[in-house]
Parts: C-alpha cells; structure tokens; sequence
C-alpha cells in the first residue's frame, strides 16, 4: 500500500485521497491540487487486485499528463498499470482502435488528421465565399451525443458553414480521416450502440479520475458515464476542478452540476473541497476574490500570506506607450521588488497582442530573455509521431531528464511498433542511447530535425515510404513547421528559425514568460501583468455569455499570482475595425471594482 511522509498533504488532501467513495472535488487556486491527484493515482495503483486492471486519469492537456505522471513516477511507483491522457486519446486508445470495425463511418479503417492538414482544407472550401467574410475561424463545430453543432454565433453564417462542413467531412470520408471533434462522437456513438464495450471496460477500470471538470464538454461526460455506469458503482471516481475557472465555454466546457453529474453516473458523489491556497498572498487572493462566480471559500495559507503585494491598475496609458509601461513594471519587479525573471509572466487575452509586444520588448529590454508556447519555431502537434521524436531530439541528456526522457523514448517505441515497425529487439534505454549518440552541426532548426530524423531512420532500418503513416507525420510536421516559422518571421521573429530557439521550447521556464489568459491555466508566477483587459476582448464580442466570462478570465489571469499583480486597459486600441473602431474602455468588471490600487513610484 502507497504511504506518503506525514505532514507532506493536509487533512482535506488527506480526505479526497482516502475516499473509498466516488468524489466531487472543488480544489481554489494553489490548493495543491496535483500532488493531491499525483498521491490518489499512486494510492490506487497500490490497491490494484490483477494485472489487468488500470487507473485511469483524463487531463484537460498533455502538458498536466505528462507532468502528473513524472510526479508518480518519482514516488517510486510502478505505472505499468496507470494510463493517463486528454479524453481524446483515451477514446483512440481505448475505444476507437479496438472497436472501430463496429462503426460504418470507420469499419475499413481510419486516421485522425490533424490540424495543418484540417485548417488548410477548410480555407480551402471557405474561398467561395470570401463575400460573406467566411473564414476558416468560423467553422468551429462543437460535437454532441446526437450530431455536430456549429460554434459560430453569427447565424447569418450558418447556411454557408453548414456547406463548407458538409464538404469538409465528405472530404474526410474520402480519405477515411476524422477529426478531433469526430473521435469524441464516434466513441459515443460506440459505447451508445454496442453496450458491451462499456460492460468490457468498467472491468478493466476500477478508478476513473477527470482533472478540470469545468472544463469537460457536455458529450465527455456522457463517454465517461457510459464506463462508470456499466459498473452500478463498482468503479470508483474522483472528479475534480474550479467551476469559477470555467474559461472554455466557447468551446463546450463546463462544471456540470452534482446532482446531474449523479443522475448521469446512475451513484452519488461525495463533496469535498480544497480551500487553502499555498500560492498566493491575502492580498492577491482576497483581490481576486471578488471575480468569483461560484460560492467556493478560499483561505490564505502559505508561506508568502503576508507578502506586501503591489496590486496596480493602468487605464490611461495609451497603446503608442504600452511597451515603456510594462517594460517599467519588469524592472520595478526584478530591480526594487527583487523578483526573479523566470517567474515574471506577461499575458494578453490572445496571441496576436503577444506576438507583437515580445518582440518590442527584446529591443527594449535587451537583457532580458523571453519565453512562451506561442512563440514555439515548430509545429506543436502533439499526435504527430515525429512532434514526439523532437522531444528527445532537443533535448540533451541529464539527470533530470532521464526519468521524461525514458518515457518518450517508451511512447515513440510503441508507436513505431503499432505503425508496423519491427522494434522487438529495441529497449528504451537502447533507442535513448541511439538518440544520444547522434551528432549534427546545423544552425538551422528544421535542417537540424530533418537530419536527426534521418538519421534515426538509418539505424533503425526505416524506409519512410514504406510506412504511410510515419511518411503522413514526417511531411505534415514540416510543411506545419516551416508555415509557422514563416509567419513567425513576418511578426517580426527574424531568428525564430535557428536551433537555439527550437531547444527552448522543451526546456524548462527560462526568462519572462509570455502567454495567453488561456495559456496560464495552471501556472504560477510571482508577478503577472496582464495587458489588453478591455471591453471587446474582456468579454470578447462575439461571446453570448461575455459578462460572466469575462469575470472567469479575471479569475484565472489574478490567482496566478503569488506576490504582484500589474493590470493595463491601454486607449487607443483598435479592439475590431467593425465593432471598435475607436478603441474600446476597460472591461466593466475593472471598472466596477471599487478597489485601492498601488501607485509605483516612476
């Protein structure tokens, strides 16, 4: 049996973990949250009764799997028997590739197409109808249990996307790919027509655990409950999640309530709660209390409680002089407050306001080095076999890695052996050892990827051709990468290409972090600006429920922070040439806040 050092998780930790209930867990900001999920997935992988049996975690990103999963791992417990991942890989793996032969639309076979390849066929389709100002931004389809919905909230669209869609998925078909949307609704429709599936898998699954609830879509629920309800209770989960960070409404996510969660699952849920924050000051969390749209009590409890936080709001620097404001807030950080760069965050409510301001910001601040995702030189697709393979490519060997890099090793070996590769006589530390021993002088980030790729072929006897789907992933990465890396360059990225800034995306934080709203979801900084907090963007306007969420991303951009928090509604910028053409106010909620800013001195 799992046991853990005393005094490593408190009493409520202590709760949800020792639960031989199914659980609803609402966990605030900085509650520890992941070393209470990384301590349950441990404690149950040690009450596992067969070989046959596996635990079950569904994360909202690959990025909280594979950091959930090194933490167990560095518990010294065995995950043979532990998978984790987003929902959309638990349907391919668990659903999808074995049952596929059940389903018309997949019985002859089937790859998911990802989304180079998606977005380029729908821009494709929308030109016709360049009249109508259709773009491929307007085709978001949102899947149910009884068909697919557009996402688009302009209805005079509709008939025309309604088009566009219908010729985007015969084209699919044809090609027998689906896509992302597409695997969530035909993992329904599997476990909907043939029960037996669902009989089948809640014996293979005595524990189910969803991380972010609220920001689960209305048909993963019903996949899940599918398993969960096959086994009258027998299977065990924990649900956990913030509903006052409930930011992905636009794309269908949202904290279902308990008592429909509970007729759903066909069992009750126990309610507990995480209500100590560890992260943050009183100050910041009694500030950003105020944005809370769910009654959920948070407490002040670490070590930085009585950290004399600076709290500050801008609403009359103009947009012309936004780059001098926050270059000043950056150097009172690290010069007056003593704050380190690498936990300073930058983040704007999209990325088309970071793209531009980091580069105006390494001018200013040449000293400085910034980091973010958005400015990854290189497709990100996390499907894509050879996006894998680059992981180890960019990464050098050291302790620290070796436990992640024997993982991706260990993922890349299966994948290659479900594509038909022959990797019997290949053990993971062998295909490290081939990996480390490649050597490449090339200043060129994607000459430098191709070669290494090539190379790894050569070792391992690889005709790239003779494999469809390697050769697929092989050309859609760099026809993906080298589409970012121009588009990165014409934002004014000039040495976006070269290696060096390939290497840093898999490093760990290193300088200034630049990002989204959307992007900090989980992260923690010692002082966060945020920028662009107007009306327009803060809700956005094309958002029907833009009120309430528009307090949700103040939620989420104010409680990353553990010690100060800068905040900037700039004038004069252009929100939407149609809706804004004079610039828009800041978003009504700072407006409302009757709070006591700080005033910096300059």
């Amino acid at each position: 049996m799992f046991v853990w050092e005393k005094d490593s998780i408190n009493k409520e930790q202590e709760d949800a973990i020792l639960k031989d209930k199914s659980v609803l867990l609402i966990a605030c900001p900085g509650s520890g949250k992941t070393r209470t999920l990384t301590y349950k997935i441990a404690y149950e992988l040690s009450r596992l009764k067969s070989e046959k049996e596996f635990v079950i975690a569904i994360t909202y990103t690959n990025n909280a799997s594979d950091e959930i999963k090194e933490r167990v791992e560095l518990l010294g417990v065995d995950t043979s028997q532990l998978w984790i991942g987003t929902i959309h890989s638990f349907c391919m793996e668990w659903i999808l590739k074995p049952y596929h032969l059940y389903a018309e639309r997949l019985k002859n076979g089937f790859k998911v197409i990802n989304s180079f390849d998606s977005e380029k066929i729908l821009t494709e389709l929308c030109e016709p109808y360049k009249k109508e100002k259709i773009t491929y931004y307007d085709c978001g389809i949102l899947a149910k249990t009884d068909m697919f919905y557009l996402t688009c909230l302009d209805v005079r669209r509709h008939n025309s996307l309604k088009k566009i869609l219908t010729e985007y998925f015969t084209i699919l078909e044809k090609n027998r790919q689906i896509d992302f949307e597409q695997i969530l609704f035909y993992a329904y429709q599997l476990l909907k027509s043939k029960p037996v599936i669902a009989n089948i898998l809640c014996k293979l699954f005595p524990f189910i655990l969803i991380d972010e609830y609220q920001d689960t879509k209305e048909i993963q629920y019903h996949i899940i409950s599918k398993i969960l309800r096959a086994n009258k209770g027998a299977s065990k989960t924990l649900i956990v999640g913030d509903p006052n960070q409930s930011i992905y409404d636009s794309l269908g996510g949202y904290p279902m309530p308990k008592e429909e969660l509970e007729q759903l699952f066909g069992f009750e849920l126990t309610p507990l709660s995480l209500d100590k924050n560890y992260r943050s000051s009183s100050a910041i969390i009694d500030y950003f209390d105020y944005y809370k749209t769910f009654a959920t009590p948070i407490i002040a409890f670490g070590r930085e409680k009585d950290y004399p936080s600076s709290i500050t709001f801008n609403s009359t620097v103009s947009v012309d002089d936004l780059i001098e404001e926050i270059a000043q807030l950056i150097l009172f950080n690290v010069e007056e407050a003593g704050i380190s760069p690498n936990e300073i965050c930058i983040t704007a409510p999209q990325w088309v306001h970071i793209a531009s301001i980091t580069r105006k910001l390494i001018v200013r601040l040449p000293d400085f080095s910034f980091d973010g995702p958005g400015m990854a030189p290189f497709s990100r697709d996390i499907d894509n076999f050879w996006f894998k393979v680059s992981r180890i490519a960019l990464t050098e060997p050291s302790p620290f890695m070796y436990v992640r890099r024997m993982r991706w090793s260990r993922e890349i070996l299966s994948e290659l052996d479900a594509a038909g590769v022959d990797v019997s006589n290949i053990s993971n530390k062998e295909f490290l050892k081939i990996c480390n021993s490649i050597e490449i002088i090339e200043t060129d980030g994607l000459a430098y990827l191709k070669s290494f790729f090539n190379q790894i072929c050569q070792q391992l006897k690889i005709t790239l051709t003779s494999f469809p789907l390697l050769y697929e992933h092989f050309t859609s990465f760099f026809a993906s990468s080298e589409n970012r890396i121009e588009k990165l360059i014409k934002e004014g990225n000039t040495f976006i290409g070269e290696i060096e800034n390939f290497r840093k995306v898999f490093r760990q934080r290193d300088g200034i972090t630049v990002s989204t709203i959307h992007g900090t979801k989980g992260e923690e900084y010692d002082t966060v600006i945020g920028f662009g907090l107007l009306d327009g963007y803060v809700p956005h306007f094309n958002d029907d429920n833009g009120v309430e969420n528009s307090k949700k991303l103040l939620y989420v951009l104010a409680s990353r922070a553990r010690k100060n928090l800068h905040l900037i509604s700039e004038k004069q910028r252009n929100v939407h040439h149609y809706y804004a053409p004079e610039g828009k106010p800041p978003t009504c909620h700072l407006v409302e806040y009757d709070y006591s800013y700080a005033t910096l001195d300059s």
